[in-house]
């Protein structure tokens, strides 16, 4: 039984408008995913573990903690430890420094326990304005004079648009090349000379940048938490190099603001700007950490000769008496709650209801 072409230009419009439908619910779900505010719970288990033969070696272990701040809450922290710790408080941070020996079986493990809450908003904090935040500074060399002329070809207003310039800027003209190394060497300079580089280098220039247009700013660290559509439990951070991430906070004029310009490339620009995208964990600014990490590192390395382990992350250092030991350091993070999905579901509540009240405004019409 073939179909009339009256039937078939009568059923078009309502097949179209059941795509335009669809297309409209599915836009504005993820847009209720991602833009609304909201908070995001994540419970995070950190593991130390020495194994190898042979008993009363002695072994050590410091470990950096992020702390709450601005756009985080960190709380309920549970250590679990048979030998010595010692907590020293950085402001920040906290540094745990661990002490013990190993059984006759081998086996050592530290457990750090803490629950992290996130939030997906645009956000801004008071804080005073430190001289360092707008001079150069290692890796920051706001002073060359190819920083400076950069800068001047940007500027078009003062403030945070010409902050939002600098990030836009940023964001295009570097292509992201994820050679870990770079988190490490990469100088705004290098990074606007080459074009192209990670994470460092995308914090590095725009810091630069806005530090060369009179805007105070920072190149914080921390973690990226893992993505919310993959599974909830996931071991280390496979999204940042050496287990860091880079990015910038600057000031508005009255406030200080986060930026994240490498993350910015696979979402759209506005959404990594002002805001926290419910992943940011920070630790502080990056000089600063650094440095806390070398002094973490030296004071290890006093109470034994041997160094485990890679070495490659700033967020802890293991030593002991002997080589044989090893040492293996693991992260698991279990989402315990992820107010985004609410908001999806009662978004997606309000649609439905909305379409139906449509479609039946539109049957009565009919009648």
């Amino acid at each position: 039984m073939s179909t009339s072409p009256n039937a078939i230009q009568q059923n078009l419009p309502r097949g179209l408008g059941g795509i335009i439908c669809l297309g409209l619910i599915v836009f504005v779900v993820l847009g209720g995913f991602f833009l609304l505010p909201a908070n995001i719970y994540h419970h995070v288990t950190e593991r130390y573990i020495f194994s190898g033969r042979g008993g009363n070696t002695s072994l050590y272990l410091g470990v950096m903690l992020p702390k709450s701040g601005p756009y985080q809450d960190v709380k309920n922290l549970e250590i679990l430890w048979d030998g010595f710790q010692d907590i020293q408080d950085h402001g920040f941070v906290d540094i745990i420094k661990f002490s013990g020996e190993t059984s006759h079986q081998g086996n050592f493990e530290a457990i750090i326990e803490y629950d992290v809450k996130l939030p997906q908003r645009f956000l801004s904090w008071p804080a005073p304005v430190e001289g360092f935040q707008r001079l150069p500074q290692v890796g920051i060399d706001s002073n060359c004079e190819c920083m400076q002329e950069k800068a001047a070809s940007i500027k078009r207003e003062g403030g945070e648009k010409n902050a939002y310039r600098i990030y836009a800027f940023v964001v295009d003209y570097l292509t992201y090349e994820g050679d870990d190394s770079d988190c490490a060497v990469m100088s705004a300079s290098d990074a606007l000379k080459i074009g192209s580089c990670a994470c460092r280098g995308y914090a590095c220039l725009m810091t630069a940048l806005c530090r060369a247009s009179d805007i105070p700013a920072q190149m914080m660290l921390g973690l990226v938490y893992p993505d919310p559509m993959f599974k909830s439990h996931l071991s280390s951070f496979p999204e940042n190099p050496n287990e860091a991430h880079a990015w910038v906070e600057y000031y508005d004029g009255e406030s200080w603001k986060m930026a994240d310009p490498t993350w910015a490339l696979q979402y759209l620009k506005f959404m990594q700007f002002g805001r926290n995208d419910g992943r940011h964990l920070a630790y502080g600014e990056l000089e600063q950490i650094l440095n806390l990490d070398e002094a973490m590192e030296m004071w290890a390395l006093e109470q034994a000769e041997f160094r485990l382990g890679d070495g490659e992350s700033f967020r802890y250092v293991a030593t002991s008496d002997s080589a044989q030991l090893s040492f293996l350091p693991t992260v698991s993070i279990q989402r315990k709650w992820d107010g985004r999905w609410l908001n999806t579901l009662i978004v997606w509540g309000i649609m439905t209801w909305g379409l139906c009240k449509y479609r039946d405004k539109l049957r009565f019409a009919k009648k």
